[in-house]
């Protein structure tokens, strides 16, 4: 009997817990990361057989949660996140991109085409002479002011970047706090746990995450990268920014047999590696940005110091040293020398940083930006002009030489983040989509895309609008760049100017001297449905090929499909996500009915072991008032 009386004592306290865990689940059903509790409860063992039963044991308080379910969540959960940011960051760029039909890049360039038209019909009016002026500057300031505003994104994401990192570190580090309580404590209390939960959720919103939590051993990954280690060893995130200048090498490279290679320097030799056979009053004239340029003659004599002992002698200009000529000429010029700074050939580098160059002889140009990273990226070319070796005015050949791009080194802007220098690589979050748009070389970098189109198109533009030759009543040979690769007269516009939007810039002088058969030249610009935006010479032959407003109209294109693609990939991730947040929502969160059920269950427990108490307490009573 007594030992019913313990049982039914056990059950009581049993009941009593279960009571007050119902209590808290129902009085913490809205805390941020909260997880219901349920009771675990177990028979206490019998000693032997004569006893029929010893009464219930409460094991603990325990957390309900699935951590298959809950890294499924965190992993959907970066996904989702990416996808949102980089639709942001679209929807900016589209915003920016938006026209009417009045305003916009599309209506400023028909607003230009029809002032080339009004001034063609009347070459003299300063009125339409006013109007083209006006129109070409707003072309220019119009086409400027689109690519500042998406590199202004790119500033406004980089800064957000800084910031992001930062929130990252403090969430690790209140993960290793967390952590650090963790182990302070024999039994960890479930809120703890439900705090570290939380925090995970959210860091996995800005970076992909992995978390390894077998036998107390805690591990956090960023990407592939450890950032908590041991529990409590937590590692700083940084954001690192890697320029690299652009270097361009005017060579061709023949790889023999035996696996060794010859260098040629293509201002001489043609691709074929035979010799171009440069000779008297030959011209080679390097030219940056459609902007600046510097010419060699065979037979001009410069005085400079040829084989680099720092002592100056006076040289006739042949064949045999007219790249050292070419640097010279380039090293010179006060416009050139503020970009690039040229080379005779690749050099190397002694223990004191002093570049080695081999001047005894002429190697190849090579050319390197004055400052890293992509915002300094030149566009350049040499032409050659093979003229009479007794009339200087008679021009035999023309020719373009263009880097080699095998050999050449584009520009880099990388943008990434590390841990001890350590790059860390990230499939998904919200900083992924912003390391994917900071990054020249990245290529899912959709900025640079935008960035690079509209300076093919303002490159194109410069070029057809500066010279062209008229090989027909009404055929023209279009462009500078294919001027210099032509037979016939050069017409030299200087309209435009520059091989880039920043360095795009329009002559209103050049306005005032335009003539007639200029006017018509330009007037067939609007209509020309074959340009090319490959940087060199217009070639009707290329695959690519379309005018300047529907070069425009399809960069706007792609950039309206481009949101809206990642419109859609977002709303079927945020799908995807939140079907596995109701799942495991349903499986951790408070349900109210359940805990009311829960309460009426235990409730009735409580008030059937209170009534066996009670039975048991008469009994012995009765027993006790016995008489024998």
């Amino acid at each position: 009997m007594l030992s019913t009386l313990n049982v039914s004592y056990t059950g009581l306290s049993a009941a009593k817990t279960a009571v007050e865990n119902v209590s808290n689940n129902i009085a913490n059903e809205n805390t941020p990361g909260y997880k219901k509790r349920v009771v675990g409860l177990s028979e206490i063992g019998q000693i032997d057989s004569l006893f029929a039963a010893r009464g219930v044991n409460v094991d603990g308080v325990y957390r309900v949660t699935s951590q298959y379910v809950y890294d499924k969540l965190m992993s959907e959960n970066s996904k989702s996140s990416y996808y949102s940011k980089l639709s942001n960051m679209l929807g900016n760029v589209e915003a920016t991109f938006k026209e009417t039909e009045d305003s916009g890049f599309s209506v400023d360039l028909n607003r230009y085409f029809q002032a080339v038209e009004n001034l063609r019909t009347n070459p003299n009016s300063e009125v339409y002479q006013s109007a083209l002026k006006s129109q070409g500057s707003i072309l220019v300031d119009s086409l400027q002011n689109l690519y500042s505003s998406v590199e202004k994104q790119q500033e406004f994401e980089k800064t957000e970047l800084n910031a992001n990192v930062e929130k990252i570190n403090s969430l690790l580090k209140e993960i290793g706090d967390v952590n650090d309580k963790i182990q302070k404590y024999a039994t960890a209390t479930n809120d703890l746990f439900d705090k570290r939960d939380q925090l995970e959720l959210e860091l996995s919103s800005y970076v992909d995450i992995s978390v390894s939590r077998e036998d107390n051993f805690y591990e956090l990954k960023i990407g592939d990268t450890v950032a908590i280690s041991n529990n409590t060893i937590v590692r700083t995130i940084s954001v690192l920014e890697n320029d690299t200048p652009q270097v361009d090498k005017f060579n061709y490279v023949k790889y023999n047999s035996n696996n060794t290679f010859e260098v040629y320097d293509s201002l001489k030799y043609n691709e074929d590696f035979t010799s171009k056979n440069l000779d008297l009053n030959d011209v080679v004239t390097y030219k940056l940005n459609n902007e600046f340029e510097v010419s060699v003659t065979i037979g001009e004599s410069i005085t400079m110091d040829w084989n680099g002992d720092g002592s100056e002698t006076t040289e006739v200009v042949s064949e045999s040293n007219l790249t050292r000529a070419m640097v010279h000429k380039i090293n010179s010029d006060p416009d050139l020398k503020n970009y690039v700074t040229a080379y005779n050939g690749d050099y190397s580098i002694d223990d004191n940083g002093n570049k080695i160059i081999n001047n005894n002889q002429d190697n190849f140009l090579r050319i390197e930006s004055n400052l890293p990273g992509i915002s300094n990226e030149f566009e350049a070319r040499v032409s050659i002009e093979k003229r009479d070796n007794s009339d200087s005015t008679i021009v035999d050949s023309r020719e373009s030489v263009y880097k080699n791009e095998s050999e050449s080194k584009e520009p880099k802007s990388e943008v990434s983040i590390a841990t001890y220098d350590r790059e860390i690589t990230l499939k998904n979050g919200m900083v992924k989509a912003q390391l994917d748009n900071l990054s020249s070389t990245s290529p899912n970098n959709k900025y640079q895309v935008y960035l690079d189109k509209l300076d093919e198109f303002a490159q194109t533009l410069a070029d057809i609008t500066d010279k062209y030759i008229k090989s027909g009543p009404n055929d023209y040979i279009y462009g500078e760049a294919a001027s210099d690769e032509s037979l016939g007269i050069i017409n030299s516009l200087g309209l435009f100017s520059g091989a880039s939007v920043k360095t795009l810039k329009f002559s209103k002088n050049a306005v005032n001297d335009l003539k007639q058969e200029e006017l018509d030249y330009l007037a067939t610009i609007q209509w020309k449905s074959n340009l090319s935006y490959d940087g060199k010479a217009q070639n009707i032959t290329s695959s690519k090929t379309t005018s300047l407003l529907e070069f425009y109209r399809d960069l706007r294109v792609s950039i309206s499909a481009d949101k809206e693609n990642t419109k859609f990939l977002q709303e079927t991730q945020n799908d995807i996500k939140q079907s596995v947040q109701s799942s495991y929502d349903k499986l951790v969160k408070v349900d109210k009915d359940e805990e009311m059920l829960d309460l009426m269950k235990f409730q009735a427990a409580y008030t059937a072991n209170a009534k066996i108490v009670t039975a048991i307490d008469e009994m012995l009573q009765t027993l006790l008032g016995l008489k024998r």
